[in-house]
C-alpha cells in the first residue's frame, strides 16, 4: 500500500523551512518568467512565449503547494525543476556535442575554441541548469523526500541525465572522426603520376611496386588533368590495391574523350586518394557549412551504387568557402561553407558523406611530383634568401597593378584572372604601397620598382587641394571628395619619405612638410589625433574613428622630423607615441589585458631610436609580441601542419595571410627595437623564431608556378599574397604588407653584406 499523502502538520521544522524556501523562490522564478514572457520577448513564435506563460504558472502554482506543505506542490516543483534541469542538459549536450564533432572534423580547432566552447557550457549550466539543479538537491535530500512520501526515481532520474553530455560528445566524436590512410611515399607518388602521364603520351607505363599492396580507401581513386586553370579530365580507378586503381585511371584517363587524338595536351596531372570518409550530421544547411574542413575535405552523395563527388579542389576552385563572418560586422574575418550551392550541387537524394583526401600534383615543369595539402605545394626554401625572392616577386605584382591613371587595380581574383569592376577604392592602402615600392627600391636598386612609386605618388599629388586649412598645409582627400582622412595624408608622406631616403631625391619634400604640418593641426592635447576633416570648412570630424590612423600618423611625424628635420614633428611624434603606449589602453577595464591594431605603433617606435629612447615603447611593443605570440600555430603538435606560423583563433577558419603580414611588420621593429636596448639573446631568438614563422608562411603560400594550378594565367597571378589558402582574393594591401615584412624581416635577421641591396 502506498503511504497516505503527508499533512502540514506532520512536518519537520526542517522540512517545513526547505519547502518554504523553494516556495519564495517558485513564486519569484514564476514572475521573472511571466515578465520575460509579456514584455521583454517578442511575441514572433507565440507558441513559445505562451510555453514559457505555462512554466512560469507551473512555478507559481507549485511555490503555492510548498509553502502550504502540501505533497502536490512539492511533486509539481520538483517536476519544474526536473524540466529546466533538463533543459539545461540538452543545451549543454549541444555545446559540448558541437565541440566534439566540430573536433572530428577540423583536428585540434584551437585551444581557445575549445575554452570557448567549455565557457559556453558553463554559462548554459549556470544560467539554465544551476537553480533546477540545486532546487531538487533540495527538495529531493531523503529526509524531505520522504516526509513527502517520495520515491527514488527522482534522484536517479537526476543522475542519469547529468552523464547525458559526456555520452553525447563521445558518440558524435567517434561517430563523425577521421582516422585517415597513411600517406603514399614520394617514390609511389612519383610512379602514379608518372603511369598517367605515359598513358596519355602513349609512352612505357613505369612500374607500381611502391603502390602494391596499398589501400585504396574508402572511395574511388580520383585522377584530374587541369589545363589552363580548368579541369580538362577527370577519371577514376578502383581495384584490389592502389597499383591496380591507378593503372586503370590511367587507363581511362587515356580513352577520355577530352584527351584521344590530342597531341602534347600539356597541362599538369593531380591524384586525389580518399584516405578517410564520415557521415556529415545533417543536411540542414548552418551544420553541413561546419562539416568540411576547408582545402582538405570533399564532400560526396552517395545513393545505392551512384556516387556524386565535390573533391577539395572543386570547392576551392568554386570559391565556396569564406561564407559568413565569424564576428558578426567584422568581414575580414569569415567562415563557412556555401552550403546551399554545394548541396544544389550534389542534390538532396542520398547519404551525405564528408571525405578526406590525399592529393600530389604535377610540379609546373613536370619533373617533379609535389605533395599538395589544401592547394599548396612545399616550397623550393625556406629562410631570408626566400623572403627576398618573396619579396621581388610580390613587388612585381604589384607593378602589374598600376593602371593608365596611376591607381591601382585594388583587388585581383587569380582563380577566374580578372579585377573586379567597382568605384571603391581604399586611398591610404594605395599610399602604403607607394612606401613598400620605395622601400623595396631601396634593398633591390631595380629602377622598375622607384618608376613604379614615381608613378603611385603622381595620383595622390594630384588629388591634393590648394590648402587644408591653411595655406602651410595640405592633405589628401578620400577619393577625390571633400572629406580627407588622417591615414591617407599620413601614409602618404611615410611613402614620400621612405621615397626620398632611399633616392636621395627631395621633389617631394616641400610637399612633405605641408602634409606634416597638417597633420600636427590634427593633433589633440592628448597625443591623439582626429581622423576626418571637412576641407571646404577646415573643420575636423571629432567623432569619426578609424583603426591605424592614429599610430600610422605617429610613424608619419618620426620619419617626416628624421628626413625634414623640424623639431615640432619629434615633439608631437613624442606626444603621440606616448599617448599610443599608454592612456590610449587606460581609460577602461579591457584595456589592461588586451592590445588592439598597434603594429605601426612599433614600427614608429622603432623609427624614433635612438632620438627617443623610452623604455616605455620597448616595454609596450615587447608585450604586443608576447600578446600576438599566443595566436601564432606551433610547428609541432598541431593537426593542421600547414597552418603553422600563421596567426589565428582555431582551425575552424584557414589563417589569413594579411594576419602574418601586418604582425611581422610590428615584431620585425620590435626585434630591431630590443637589439638597440640591448636585449639578451633569449629574448632576441624568440622573436626570431616567431619573425621567421611568418615569414615563412608568406613565402610559402604567395602565388607561384607550383601552386597555380587552378589559376588560367599563373604569370598575372605570381607573387600575389591571397586573403587564404581557400579565399582567392587578392588585394593591394594584402601584397603591400607581405612584401614590407618579408624585406625588412630579411634584413633585421640576416643583414646583406652589400648594404641596401637584396642580394
Amino acid at each position: 500500500m502506498n503511504p497516505p499523502p503527508p499533512r502540514p502538520a506532520d512536518l519537520s521544522d526542517a522540512t517545513r523551512r526547505s519547502l518554504r524556501l523553494w516556495a519564495i523562490a517558485d513564486a519569484i522564478g514564476g514572475l521573472v518568467l511571466a515578465y520575460l514572457a509579456i514584455a521583454l520577448i517578442p511575441w514572433k513564435s507565440p507558441g513559445i512565449n505562451i510555453a514559457l506563460l505555462l512554466y512560469a504558472a507551473l512555478h507559481l502554482v507549485a511555490g503555492h503547494g510548498l509553502w502550504r506543505g502540501w505533497r502536490l506542490g512539492w511533486r509539481l516543483s520538483v517536476f519544474g525543476g526536473l524540466v529546466g534541469f533538463v533543459l539545461g542538459v540538452v543545451l549543454v549536450s549541444a555545446l559540448i556535442g558541437s565541440w566534439a564533432y566540430l573536433h572530428a572534423i577540423f583536428g585540434d580547432f584551437g585551444r581557445g575554441a575549445s575554452i570557448a566552447a567549455l565557457l559556453f557550457a558553463s554559462v548554459a549550466v549556470q544560467a539554465l541548469g544551476l537553480y533546477p539543479a540545486l532546487k531538487l538537491y533540495g527538495l529531493l535530500r531523503a529526509r524531505v523526500r520522504e516526509e513527502m512520501a517520495g520515491g527514488r526515481g527522482w534522484l536517479k532520474a537526476v543522475m542519469g541525465l547529468s552523464a547525458l553530455p559526456l555520452l553525447v560528445g563521445l558518440a558524435l566524436h567517434v561517430r563523425h572522426d577521421i582516422d585517415p590512410l597513411d600517406p603514399v611515399s614520394s617514390v609511389g607518388r612519383q610512379q602514379a603520376i608518372g603511369c598517367v602521364r605515359a598513358a596519355l603520351d602513349g609512352s612505357t607505363r613505369p612500374p607500381l611496386d611502391a603502390l602494391e599492396g596499398l589501400e585504396v580507401g574508402p572511395g574511388p581513386l580520383y585522377a584530374t588533368l587541369w589545363v589552363d586553370g580548368r579541369v580538362r579530365a577527370r577519371v577514376t580507378g578502383e581495384g584490389d590495391d592502389l597499383a591496380a586503381a591507378v593503372a586503370r585511371a590511367a587507363d581511362a584517363m587515356a580513352a577520355h574523350p577530352a584527351v584521344v587524338g590530342r597531341a602534347g595536351i600539356g597541362g599538369r596531372i593531380k591524384i586525389d586518394r580518399v584516405v578517410g570518409a564520415a557521415p556529415v550530421l545533417s543536411d540542414f544547411g548552418p551544420i553541413v557549412a561546419l562539416s568540411v574542413n576547408p582545402g582538405l575535405d570533399g564532400l560526396r552523395r552517395v545513393s545505392g551504387e551512384s556516387r556524386r563527388t565535390l573533391l577539395p579542389d572543386d570547392l576551392v576552385k568554386g570559391q565556396r568557402f569564406g561564407l559568413a563572418p565569424l564576428v558578426p560586422g567584422i568581414r575580414e574575418l569569415r567562415l563557412g561553407l556555401d552550403a546551399g550551392s554545394v548541396l544544389g550541387r550534389l542534390g538532396r537524394s542520398g547519404d551525405l558523406e564528408r571525405i578526406r583526401t590525399e592529393g600530389w600534383i604535377e610540379a609546373a615543369d613536370r619533373v617533379e611530383v609535389l605533395p599538395a595539402v589544401r592547394g599548396n605545394v612545399p616550397p623550393v626554401d625556406t629562410g631570408p634568401d626566400a623572403w627576398r625572392r618573396a619579396a621581388v616577386d610580390g613587388g612585381d605584382f604589384v607593378l602589374r597593378q598600376i593602371r593608365p591613371d596611376n591607381r591601382f587595380h585594388y583587388q585581383y581574383f587569380p582563380l577566374t584572372d580578372h579585377h573586379p569592376k567597382g568605384d571603391a577604392y581604399s586611398v591610404p592602402r594605395h599610399a602604403g604601397t607607394v612606401y613598400a615600392l620605395a622601400l623595396l627600391y631601396g634593398l633591390t636598386g631595380e629602377a622598375r620598382f622607384r618608376a613604379g612609386a614615381e608613378k603611385a605618388m603622381s595620383w595622390l599629388i594630384e588629388a591634393m587641394p590648394a590648402e587644408c586649412g591653411d595655406p602651410s598645409r595640405t592633405c589628401v582627400p578620400k577619393a577625390r571628395g571633400d572629406f580627407a582622412d588622417l591615414g591617407s595624408s599620413a601614409l602618404t608622406l611615410v611613402g614620400m619619405l621612405e621615397y626620398q631616403r632611399r633616392t636621395d631625391d627631395a621633389r617631394y619634400a616641400d610637399t612633405a612638410r605641408r602634409l606634416a604640418a597638417w597633420i600636427r593641426s590634427m593633433q589633440k592635447p592628448n597625443g591623439d589625433f582626429y581622423h576626418d576633416f571637412h576641407v571646404p570648412t577646415a573643420v575636423p570630424n571629432i567623432y569619426k574613428r578609424s583603426m591605424f590612423y592614429s599610430e600610422e600618423a605617429a610613424l608619419a611625424l618620426v620619419m617626416a622630423h628624421e628626413v625634414l628635420g623640424d623639431a615640432r614633428d619629434l615633439e608631437a611624434a613624442e606626444r603621440a607615441l606616448d599617448y599610443l603606449t599608454g592612456p590610449k589602453y587606460a581609460g577602461y577595464f579591457l584595456g589592461w589585458f588586451i592590445y588592439g591594431a598597434d603594429h605601426w605603433t612599433c614600427i614608429a617606435a622603432e623609427e624614433a631610436y635612438p632620438r627617443l629612447r623610452k623604455s616605455q615603447y620597448l616595454d609596450f611593443c615587447m608585450g604586443y609580441a608576447e600578446f600576438v605570440r599566443r595566436l601564432q600555430y606551433e610547428p609541432e603538435g598541431w593537426d593542421n601542419a600547414d597552418f603553422a606560423g600563421h596567426y589565428g583563433f582555431s582551425g575552424l577558419m584557414v589563417p589569413q595571410a594579411p594576419g602574418a603580414a601586418g604582425f611581422s611588420e610590428a615584431i620585425v621593429s620590435t626585434r630591431a627595437l630590443a637589439r638597440q636596448h640591448g636585449l639578451g639573446d633569449g629574448a632576441l631568438d624568440t622573436l626570431d623564431a616567431q619573425i621567421a614563422g611568418a615569414l615563412d608562411a608568406l613565402s610559402r603560400e604567395r602565388i607561384r608556378p607550383d601552386n597555380a594550378w587552378m589559376m588560367p594565367d599563373p604569370a598575372a597571378a605570381a607573387g600575389g599574397i591571397r586573403r587564404s589558402l581557400v579565399e582567392q582574393e587578392v588585394r593591394i594591401d594584402f601584397t603591400q604588407h607581405a612584401l614590407s615584412a618579408l624585406i625588412r624581416g630579411a634584413e633585421e635577421l640576416d643583414p646583406p653584406t652589400a648594404p641596401d641591396r637584396i642580394r
